[in-house]
C-alpha cells in the first residue's frame, strides 16, 4: 500500500499534539523548537504519572499472564487485562520516512514490551490480530528485529529461553555508552519520552543505592522490581568502575537532591 506525502500531511495535523503545538505557537507566542520540546516534556510527565489513563491511540487487550507455564492450554490460561498503543503521535513520520514495514516492526516492538511491562506476553497470533496483518508476516517482522538485536518479548520466545536482560536495562546500558537519543530510538524502537523514562528511573536507583539503601528497601521506594533494581545496580558497578562521564552527571544530580532533602 502506497501511501502519498500529502495524505500523511493531512494525518499528521489531526493529532492531538500537533493541535496543541499550533495552539502553543500561534496564541502563546512559542517558537516551533520550544513548542516541541514542552510537548515532549508534557509526554514524559503524563507517561510517568498517568499510567492507568487511557490516552489517545491506546486500546485495552486480555493477554496471557507472565506468570503462566508453557504448554498450558489456551483455554485455562490466565489472561491479563493490559494497555496497548496501536497509534502513537511518532508512527506517522516513521511511515513516511521508512515505509509499512518499519511502523509495523516499531508497532512490534512497542506492544510487545507494553505487554511485558504490565505482566503479560503477547503470542503472535495477538499480535497479527492487533495489527491486521498475518501471522506470517508478523513472524517475518519478529525475525528480522530479533537479527538486528532487539527484543521482542512474545509468550513462545519467553517461555522457551527463560528470563533475559529486560529492554529498560539494554536502553539504560545504550545510554551510558554514550548513544544519543535518536540513536536509542532507532535502534530500540523506542519513544524518546519511554527511553526519558527509563533513565529518570535508573537516576532513581543510583540516588538511593548511593543513600547505602539495600535491595529490600530501594523497592518500594522506587516502586520498581527487584530484578530491574538488580539490573541497574548491576549497571551502576559496571560503569562506576570506568568512571562513565554519564553516570557521573547522574550521580552528581543525586548528590543535589539529597542535599536538598528530596527523597524518591
Amino acid at each position: 500500500m502506497v501511501v502519498h506525502s500529502e495524505e500523511l500531511d493531512r494525518m499528521e495535523k489531526k493529532t492531538p499534539e500537533q493541535m496543541l503545538r499550533v495552539e502553543l505557537e500561534n496564541e502563546f507566542g512559542f517558537s516551533p523548537i520550544v513548542a516541541r520540546a514542552l510537548l515532549n516534556k508534557i509526554a514524559s510527565y503524563n507517561n510517568s504519572n498517568n499510567p492507568s489513563n487511557q490516552s489517545v491511540g491506546t486500546i485495552f487487550y486480555w493477554a496471557a499472564s507472565s506468570k503462566e507455564p508453557a504448554g498450558k492450554p489456551i483455554e485455562e490460561i490466565n489472561l491479563v487485562q493490559v494497555r496497548l498503543t496501536l497509534n502513537a503521535s511518532t508512527d506517522i513520520s516513521v511511515l513516511r520516512k521508512s515505509g509499512m514495514q518499519a511502523l509495523r516492526e516499531v508497532k512490534i516492538a512497542r506492544i510487545t514490551q507494553e505487554a511485558q511491562d504490565q505482566g503479560a506476553y503477547l503470542t503472535q497470533e495477538d499480535i497479527a490480530v492487533l495489527l491486521c496483518s498475518s501471522v506470517r508476516t508478523v513472524r517475518r517482522d519478529i525475525e528480522r528485529l530479533r537479527k538486528n538485536g532487539i527484543d521482542i518479548p512474545t509468550r513462545g520466545q519467553k517461555m522457551d529461553i527463560g528470563k533475559g536482560v529486560s529492554h529498560k536495562a539494554q536502553i539504560v546500558e545504550l545510554y551510558l555508552k554514550n548513544y544519543q537519543y535518536t540513536d536509542i530510538e532507532r535502534h530500540t524502537k523506542h519513544s524518546t519520552a519511554s527511553i526519558e523514562r527509563y533513565i529518570q528511573d535508573f537516576s532513581r536507583v543510583v540516588m538511593l543505592l548511593n543513600q547505602d539503601l539495600n535491595i529490600a528497601d530501594i523497592r518500594p521506594a522506587a516502586n520498581m522490581s527487584e530484578r530491574l533494581i538488580y539490573e541497574y545496580k548491576a549497571l551502576y558497578e559496571k560503569y562506576n568502575s570506568e568512571n562513565n562521564s554519564r553516570l557521573n552527571e547522574i550521580k552528581s544530580k543525586a548528590i543535589i537532591v539529597k542535599k536538598g532533602g528530596i527523597h524518591a
